[in-house]
């Protein structure tokens, strides 16, 4: 019996063909096995030209792009005012912070008046308030002084009736002379000091000489 030839590209088993329909029966199979490697092939080298060739695409559109200039956006009517008002805003507001505008110089001006004006009325009200004090100092001095002359002049008043009163109360009573005092016991000079409205302390001593004074300044 014949045996079949061994096939190494399909890695599969052996084939031993028995006879010439077996024989072509396998030559069959081996053309159609070698024509669906073929296509697998074709299909893998289509791919990996599709995807190089896309890689470079894209690349290529990429460098392009890159090298482009800048697209140019067109704005509408609004959105220019707009670009427009925002600048000059934002331009204005940078004056106005620096000191430049009319705005700010106005603004300066009023806010000198009215500190100006507060400090005024600070000055006069401070002016009013020590003109006050001062009056209501002179007003305590005044009054200090009336009262000390009232009061000197309540105890002159005071003196003089007192003067008056001993005045008029020596008057009522009899005169008495050095002889006559140095006769008088230390009883009746002691009677005649208290009518006197003298000390009637001491001994006889200090009784008589204080008695012959009174009387002397009678005189």
């Amino acid at each position: 019996m014949a045996r079949g030839k061994f096939n190494k590209r399909g890695g599969g088993p052996r084939f031993n063909a028995q006879s010439a329909e077996e024989i072509e029966q396998r030559n069959s199979r081996l053309a159609e096995l070698d024509e669906q490697r073929a296509l697998r092939r074709a299909d893998s080298d289509e791919e990996e030209d599709g995807k190089d060739g896309d890689d470079k695409d894209k690349d290529k559109k990429e460098e392009e792009e890159e090298k482009k200039p800048e697209k140019i956006v067109h704005l509408t009517r609004k959105q220019r005012e707009e670009k427009q008002k925002e600048a000059a805003a934002a331009a204005y507001r940078k004056k106005h912070e620096a000191g430049l505008t009319e705005e700010y110089k106005r603004d300066m001006a009023k806010l000198a008046e009215v500190r100006a004006r507060r400090e005024a009325a600070q000055a006069r009200a401070k002016a009013e308030q020590e003109a006050t004090e001062a009056a209501e100092e002179e007003r305590k001095k005044k009054a200090a002084a009336m009262g000390a002359s009232s009061e000197k002049s309540g105890k002159n008043k005071e003196k003089s009736s007192e003067k008056k009163k001993k005045s008029k109360g020596d008057d009522d009573i009899p005169k008495l002379d050095k002889i006559a005092i140095k006769k008088m016991k230390p009883a009746q000079m002691k009677e005649a000091l208290k009518l006197r409205g003298l000390d009637i302390q001491g001994n006889a001593k200090k009784l008589t000489e204080r008695l012959v004074k009174y009387e002397s300044e009678r005189s």
